[in-house]
This record gives C-alpha cells, sequence and structure tokens, in this order.
C-alpha cells in the first residue's frame, strides 16, 4: 500500500474519532413506515460513509467493466479488419502478378468476412471477366455498388462490363449515372465519346466533345481537343454527304472551312460533294480556295483530275504554272507540272520542263521513271534505259504515293483521316520519301 494511501487512512481514522468523542447522542432513524429505529450519530455517520464508498466502488467497476468490454470488441474487430485487410493485401499482390486463381481465394476470403467489402468484390468482378463469366462478373459489381451506390470505380467497371460486351445502351446508363456525380469527370467523357463513335453517332460525339472542351484542360489538352472537335466536324460532313444528305454535309463542312482554314481534307471533300451535287463552279471555287489558303499539293492532284474530267485541262496547267513563277525554286511543283504534261501526251513540254529542273536535292523514283517515259516516247531508248535502271526501286510509274505526316503510314489512295494513327488531316504527298525520312529519324 502507498505511503499516500496509508496517510489518507491515518487522516480518516483521526476525524472518525473526533466525530466519535463530540457526538456521543442517539438519533432516531425511520426506515419505513412506524419502523423507526435509534441508533447513535456516529453509526448514523459510518452508515453512510460505507454506503457512499460502496456506490462508488459499483459505479467504478461498471464503468470499468464496460471499458474493458468496449476495449475486447475494438481489439476484436482490429484483429478482423487486419486479417481482412492482409488477405486482401495478397490477393491483390497475386492479382497484379496475375496469378488469378490465387488472388480469388484471397479475395473470397474477404467478402466471407465483409460481405460488402467493395474493393474485393470489384477484384472478384474483373476475375470473372477475364474468365469470359460475365453473368458471375455482373453479380460481383451490383453487389458492390449495392454497398456503395455512388461508387464511380463501381460504375466504371459496370460500364467497363457493358462496353465489352458491346451492350452499348446500358454502357451509356452507367457512364451517365457518374456524370451526375461528376459532370466533368473527363475519363467518362472520353468514354462515351468513343462509344458514340464507335457505333456511327457523329452528332452526339460532336455534343459530347463539347462538354469535354468545358471541363478542365490544360492548354496542351484544350489545342488537342479542339482539333479533334474539327476532326469530329469533317467526319460528320463526310457522313452527311455519303448518305445523301448533300445540304447538310456542305453547310457543315463550309463552317468548318470557316474556323479552320488549313483544312485541307475539309476543302477537298467539300469539292468533293458539289461535283456529286453537279455543281461544278462551286466545286472549283472550292478548289482554288484550298489551293490558296494551303499551298497543298494534295489540292492540286484532286484538282488535276477535276478539270481533266471537265475537259479543262488548260486551267490546272495555269495554276501550275503561275504557282511555279511565285516560287521558281519549288522542284516538286515543277515535276508534277511535268507529270502532268506527260498525262495529257504534251511529250515535248513534259520534256522540256523536266531538263529545266535542278534535280541535285531531288531523287525521286517517279522523276526518273517519267524520264524514261519521256525518253522512251522520243524514241531515246538508251537514256531511257538508264532512267529506268535508277528507278528499279519504284512501284508503279509515275504514283506518288500519300503519307500521315504524323505516324508515316503510307498508301496509294488519299483520305482525310489516317487509318493508323487516327489523326485527321495529316495527309500529304509523299515526295522524295519525306515520310520514310521521317520516321527513320523519329525512330533514332
Amino acid at each position: 500500500m502507498g505511503k499516500l494511501s496509508v496517510l489518507f487512512i491515518i487522516i480518516f481514522l483521526v476525524l472518525l474519532s473526533l466525530l466519535a468523542f463530540f457526538n456521543k447522542g442517539m438519533v432516531d432513524l425511520t426506515v419505513w413506515q412506524d419502523l423507526t429505529y435509534t441508533v447513535p450519530v456516529i453509526a448514523l455517520i459510518l452508515v453512510s460513509v460505507a454506503v457512499g464508498i460502496l456506490s462508488t466502488a459499483i459505479i467504478v467497476l461498471i464503468r470499468d467493466a464496460k471499458r474493458s468490454l468496449e476495449h475486447w470488441h475494438v481489439q476484436r474487430q482490429h484483429k478482423k479488419e487486419a486479417k481482412v485487410q492482409e488477405s486482401y493485401s495478397k490477393g491483390l499482390d497475386a492479382f497484379y502478378a496475375s496469378r488469378y486463381g490465387e488472388a480469388k481465394e484471397f479475395f473470397e476470403r474477404v467478402t466471407e468476412s465483409e460481405p460488402a467489402h467493395v474493393n474485393a468484390l470489384l477484384r472478384q468482378g474483373d476475375i470473372a471477366g477475364l474468365d469470359k463469366d460475365y453473368v458471375k462478373a455482373k453479380e460481383f459489381y451490383m453487389r458492390a455498388k449495392d454497398a456503395k451506390p455512388r461508387g464511380i470505380e463501381v460504375l466504371l467497371s459496370i460500364a467497363d462490363l457493358y462496353e465489352s460486351r458491346e451492350k452499348w445502351h446500358d454502357a451509356l446508363k452507367a457512364l451517365d449515372d457518374i456524370l451526375e456525380i461528376d459532370s466533368e469527370n473527363k475519363k467518362v467523357l472520353h468514354k462515351k465519346r468513343h462509344i458514340f463513335e464507335t457505333t456511327g453517332r457523329l452528332e452526339e460525339v460532336i455534343d459530347v466533345q463539347h462538354k469535354l472542351l468545358k471541363s478542365k484542360l490544360t492548354a496542351e489538352e484544350e489545342k488537342e481537343e479542339n482539333v479533334k472537335l474539327n476532326g469530329y466536324k469533317y467526319e460528320l460532313g463526310k457522313h452527311y454527304l455519303d448518305t445523301g444528305d448533300a445540304e447538310k454535309g456542305i453547310k457543315t463542312l463550309k463552317a468548318l472551312i470557316k474556323t479552320d482554314k488549313d483544312f485541307i481534307a475539309a476543302y477537298i471533300t467539300l469539292a468533293q460533294g458539289y461535283v456529286k451535287d453537279e455543281k461544278q463552279k462551286e466545286a472549283e471555287s472550292i478548289f482554288k480556295k484550298g489551293y490558296e489558303e494551303t499551298l497543298s499539293l494534295a489540292i492540286l492532284v484532286w484538282m488535276e483530275d477535276f478539270f481533266i474530267t471537265k475537259g479543262e485541262p488548260g486551267k490546272i496547267i495555269d495554276l501550275y504554272q503561275k504557282a511555279i513563277q511565285k516560287d521558281r525554286n519549288d522542284i516538286k511543283l515543277q515535276f508534277f507540272l511535268a507529270k502532268l504534261y506527260y498525262r495529257l501526251e504534251m511529250i515535248d513540254h513534259a520534256f522540256d520542263t523536266i531538263n529545266s529542273m535542278d534535280t541535285t536535292s531531288f531523287d525521286h523514283p517517279g522523276l526518273h521513271i517519267l524520264r524514261g517515259n519521256i525518253h522512251e516516247r522520243r524514241m531515246q531508248f538508251e537514256e531511257a534505259k538508264d532512267e529506268f535502271k535508277k528507278a528499279l526501286k519504284a512501284g508503279r510509274p509515275l504514283v506518288v504515293p500519300f503519307c500521315c505526316s504524323h505516324c508515316s503510314f503510307s498508301t496509294r489512295d488519299w483520305t482525310g483521316r489516317c487509318p493508323e494513327c487516327k489523326s485527321w488531316n495529316t495527309f500529304i504527298l509523299d515526295i522524295n520519301e519525306v515520310c520514310k525520312i521521317q520516321k527513320r529519324q523519329s525512330s533514332t
């Protein structure tokens, strides 16, 4: 027993002795009706103190027992949580190591102890999805949704499941549920845009793109998304033309050209739309405007076919000549003019044009093929043979392929959007193998 406790007991006994000395009288104590006892005052004091001490002891005992019970429950819960977390962590390690069978066992242990463990349910759903058991995957995801109805990860998992099975309507519903919680979620807006683009709903694609541009974007992201917006507008205009709605297609592409004067594909496709609608003057005007704005050789090549088909080759020759007068050092323009002369059976003009070219920095296989063909037509067979030898690596005579300036994809057929990297307005004429050179430079 501590010294302080002994001191308190001594003080208490001294006080009790003093009280007993000064209080020798008797007092009546009534405990019930007609039940009265005469007791010494000191006895009453002692009983009162004893009752107080006993009551305090009982209260303290109950409080300590309650605290001990609560502490036991907390410790038990902590042990359970630690065990669950350990199983989940092991399951997660196995999951990311692609040991899905092992991961599944750990996650099952978690949900046996804690049926509403959202993350374990999601991972079980992921594993079921990888096993192509989509019914089971949906069951796990829905259990996770019941546990956390507004969980963005849960709703994304559900949307991904529906999207993988091409259940577009259900996928869009899940994505819309997320947008109700977070209207500027860029990942969700990208997913919606992808679904609409995949299903050919281009008007909805543009609507989503506008919403995406209203979300919080960096300057670089905003620039990239604006480029995509113009690309989708181009696709919509082209879609209208392809489906016979010339009025809407022309209107859409004209609006796009006003927004982006350098969109080469829009000029070409708009001119094609006018040709299809038998509006030759409008087509000619758009071709010329497109070339003036962009100085694109691709537009000149399209104008060749347009004017030759129309029976007015002199107009395209005039355009080439005027362009060459503005820049006499542009070997590419001279090459295409010579090629045009040859195409029009104007052999002497082709010969004069190609001989006037400074070809020290221009060694395109098509140049040698063109020279060889011209020499052959002029009965200069030895010269023709030499040129053809230089052009052995070339493919079809006089065909200059198109290539994507973004990814270097090459093809003989022009298109407004690269089929490889999906970029718009990136096709150029691959003169002197420009794209191959770019590709080699980027790889090194």
